[in-house]
């Protein structure tokens, strides 16, 4: 079992160091998108927490996701990345489905819980070719003074159990991260790096190369692995407003 892997929700484990979290709004890239979320604190104040949608399933289906009878996000395409919406429900009985379709997936009773001023993303991701399931994980974007942060999601139905690091490098950021599993986050040096991808247990065979990641001072990047026999991934970073882009 990958010790790294941050818990879904009912067994948060909080990224600790006693640095002072930096309270201004947050910006989201990815490959398509730039959007800029409430910081948390503001968030708190209003007894608010905020979530968005990433769905991890490769190949899919655009995705409406809904809490209680609420469509939070609709047509939320495969790869995609949902900007941060805040809502003021506690216990979040989160429901994915075929956008313009009728009944869908929900997620699990333990996984409902949102704590006021604290970030959640949702992904989708594939259980196999022809079921999906939904997982509530935690987020964090504030590194370390001077740090950049990374976290791994597993979501490669069908891969094993991967270790994730630095080409070049002798010991790896990550290992034994399991299937639907958060590897993360871990703070590093801000440097720009390639990522290489084995099987924990396995011949040393690359299955995958993250090339040139740039991994910015006070930034925290997510990389989702997905695919089946062959795979593939993509990524998001989370920066407060006014940090320096790559």
């Amino acid at each position: 079992m990958n010790k790294h892997f941050t818990l879904l929700l009912a067994t948060v484990a909080v990224v600790a160091g006693g640095c002072t979290k930096d309270n201004r709004p947050v910006e989201t890239e990815t490959a398509a998108s730039l959007t800029t979320s409430a910081s948390d604190s503001s968030a708190n104040a209003s007894g608010h927490s905020q979530v968005r949608v990433v769905n991890a399933v490769a190949g899919g289906k655009d995705i409406a996701v809904r809490i209680g009878e609420v469509t939070l996000f609709d047509y939320v395409k495969p790869n995609g990345v949902t900007d941060y919406r805040e809502t003021a429900l506690n216990i979040a009985r989160f429901t994915v489905q075929a956008a313009g379709a009728g009944d869908g997936i929900m997620i699990d009773e333990k996984d409902r819980v949102l704590l006021d001023g604290n970030r959640y993303t949702v992904f989708l991701i594939a259980d196999d070719v022809s079921r999906n399931s939904l997982h509530v994980v935690r987020d964090d974007v504030s590194p370390d003074s001077g740090k950049a942060r990374i976290r791994v999601i597993h979501a490669a139905y069908g891969a094993p159990e991967l270790d994730v690091g630095v080409m070049g490098a002798n010991d790896p950021l990550f290992t034994g991260v399991d299937f639907k599993s958060a590897a993360g986050y871990k703070d590093v040096d801000a440097a720009t790096v390639s990522l290489a991808v084995h099987a924990t247990k396995g011949d040393g065979k690359v299955l995958l190369s993250i090339p040139s990641l740039t991994l910015v001072r006070g930034t925290a990047t997510t990389v989702v692995i997905t695919g089946a026999v062959t795979l593939g991934y993509f990524m998001f970073t989370d920066a407060p407003v006014g940090m320096p882009k790559p």
